[in-house]
């Protein structure tokens, strides 16, 4: 008995759902020899390539679905998710737009339309993708989270806070989403809450090196320097130092008194950024704590240097000036 297309696809998707390529290839293969007009069979033929990443053999053949059928809808969202991995965002956006057009019940379509707004900081247009998709299944909790991430990104952390939440009650061990929430609780002073969030991650993930970062922050602002310290050491275990990682503890040091280390955590974050202004500032701040006017006041200048409108290094070489004035006095 001859095998029939329907059954070369499934043979074809099960091959697939195991990881075997070869096998896979060569069952849609053998659809497409029985049909040459399969759309299902240059489909698999798509997903299978980009599995592997062959992304232009994966869209070679999902265009060729289009083209036996125009309204494949699934299709354009397949191209979409392509173009999305190959960052050309806007590409995918239109594939999603048509996707959407022939289908508009389908959450899956406008998340990742509202995946590819946001990558190119269109938050309100992936706000209301989100929401779309919610509308369409309310419990996809990468909604909700992508939510509070846009939110974020337009500097409204409230809100932001809320949509986090629901996330986590959704999926409430998902370390990202905990450690989201906790830096919208730091952003808004809630350390102590925070923290709890960022121990929740960490628990999670033993090595999330920004977990140990954010959470040392929230305890330098609740001034527990030394708890602060141990966390920021954490950080640079499990992940490469960033010249505000170098910044916060140098500052950690400093308020400890441990002053020749903490110049070293700064001139480190100057070496990795020469460019960046707030490293000098806190190397001149640990230098007025010394009482060391000179060393700030070069320090400051080199602040200048890299930003000649930096708020921060005006007003303190002002207050450095004002300082040197009343003591010649």
């Amino acid at each position: 008995m001859e095998t029939s297309e329907t059954e070369f696809i499934q043979r074809g998707h099960h091959f697939l759902g195991l990881g075997l390529i070869s096998q896979a290839l060569d069952s849609f293969h053998s659809a497409l020899s029985a049909n040459p007009q399969s759309v299902a069979a240059n489909y698999g033929i798509g997903l299978t390539y980009k599995q592997t990443n062959n992304f232009e053999q994966a869209l070679i053949h999902y265009d060729q679905c289009l083209q036996i059928d125009p309204d494949y809808t699934i299709g354009y969202y397949a191209k979409g998710v392509i173009l999305r991995q190959q960052t050309k965002f806007a590409d995918a956006i239109i594939q999603y737009d048509t996707a959407i057009d022939l289908n508009p019940h389908d959450p899956d379509f406008f998340y990742s339309r509202g995946v590819a707004h946001a990558s190119l900081n269109h938050y309100q247009q992936a706000i209301e993708d989100f929401e779309s998709a919610l509308r369409l299944d309310d419990s996809l909790p990468n909604c909700y989270y992508n939510i509070g991430v846009a939110y974020k990104e337009l500097k409204d952390q409230g809100t932001a806070l809320g949509y986090y939440t629901k996330a986590l009650e959704l999926r409430p061990n998902e370390p990202d989403y905990r450690y989201a929430r906790g830096n919208a609780l730091s952003d808004l002073g809630k350390y102590e809450e925070a923290i709890t969030d960022y121990d929740e991650a960490i628990k999670a993930v033993v090595s999330f090196g920004n977990a140990y970062y954010n959470r040392g922050i929230a305890k330098q602002n609740l001034l527990l320097h030394e708890e602060a310290l141990k966390d920021f050491l954490l950080a640079i275990k499990f992940v490469n130092p960033f010249p505000d990682l170098l910044i916060n503890l140098g500052t950690a040091l400093q308020d400890l008194g441990d002053f020749p280390k903490a110049h070293k955590a700064f001139g480190d974050a100057i070496t990795l950024n020469p460019d960046l202004p707030r490293s000098y500032i806190a190397q001149a701040k640990a230098y007025i704590a010394q009482g060391n006017h000179t060393k700030a006041q070069q320090s400051t200048n080199l602040a200048l240097t890299c930003d000649p409108k930096y708020k921060e290094a005006l007003e303190l070489m002002k207050s450095l000036q004002a300082l040197d004035h009343s003591q010649n006095d």
